[in-house]
């Protein structure tokens, strides 16, 4: 692990190097087949020059890395950043030897990036995790070029996201509440509340701030396939672990979750609705 972590996040990196990064290595393809809707989404938005160069914030296994440098192209260079090494692992094997990707690990809330190095920030889900948001965002925007980018998607609340609230839903009602979590503390849900969020950018130094709610659909191949990545990972996932269901309890609730969201099957898979804002600023 990197050794330049702040303290505010040393409990971010240790999970995602050790529980979380693990976890969604085994999984990356499928995750990255779900989240296919939402990749095209912020691609086409941040939508950087032939020639960019371009910092992506929580690049984890390197789809959105890789995608960004087919944009960008040979004269482009796109740095992708990372606290979990076994992520960046899988991201190195898929980059290779490509002469216009960088990969670095290491806590982009207080990492000297050079200055006004970068046209554009962007993310994909990567960015919900710092302990110190505004520092963090604070500290990317002087890496940013004068009137540089930022662009990333994030998820809205979960009511509104029925692909994780579902099986959420049902496994609270199985097993009890997760144990009470401070405001918006780091994780997929910190930037659920768009007020919030303006204010850290605003606070941040960044200026023409949009959040836009976007709907999106999460696709999976199965039934049966969505309400194990259900019990692996999300809402419903963490809170199987706090309350270390038994294997026996697991399979009921899988069940139970993919006779749910039985009525978003079509023809080819699943089609979950979900909403992601996507955020836009100028550093």
């Amino acid at each position: 692990m990197t050794d330049n972590i702040a303290p505010s996040n040393e409990k971010q990196a240790a999970y995602w190097n050790e529980a979380a990064g693990p976890k969604w290595v085994r999984v990356a393809a499928v995750m990255d087949a779900r989240f296919a809707a939402i990749t095209e989404l912020l691609i086409g938005r941040c939508a950087p020059v032939p020639g960019a160069r371009v910092l992506d914030v929580g690049c984890g296994t390197g789809t959105t890395v890789l995608a960004l440098a087919d944009v960008v192209g040979p004269a482009g260079l796109v740095t992708g950043v990372d606290v979990s090494e076994p992520m960046l692992g899988v991201a190195r094997a898929a980059v290779g030897d490509a002469k216009n990707i960088v990969l670095l690990q290491a806590d982009a809330q207080v990492h000297e990036f050079e200055p006004a190095t970068f046209d554009l920030i962007c993310s994909r889900f990567g960015v919900m995790f710092f302990g110190d948001p505004v520092a963090a965002f604070a500290n990317l925007r002087r890496a940013l070029r004068p009137q540089g980018g930022l662009c990333f998607v994030c998820w809205a609340p979960l009511a509104e996201n029925p692909h994780w609230a579902i099986p959420f839903d049902i496994t609270a009602a199985a097993l009890g509440a997760p144990a009470p979590r401070p405001a918006h503390a780091p994780g997929p849900m910190a930037f659920s509340d768009p007020a919030y969020l303006e204010e850290i950018l605003k606070s941040a130094g960044y200026t023409k701030i949009s959040i836009a709610p976007k709907p999106v659909t999460i696709l999976g191949e199965t039934l049966a396939a969505e309400a194990d990545i259900a019990c692996f990972l999300g809402p419903a996932g963490a809170l199987l672990d706090e309350k270390q269901a038994t294997a026996e309890t697991r399979a009921r609730l899988r069940a139970e979750i993919s006779a749910a969201i039985a009525p978003f099957e079509r023809e080819g898979g699943v089609g979950l609705p979900g909403t992601v804002y996507l955020v836009e600023a100028k550093g």
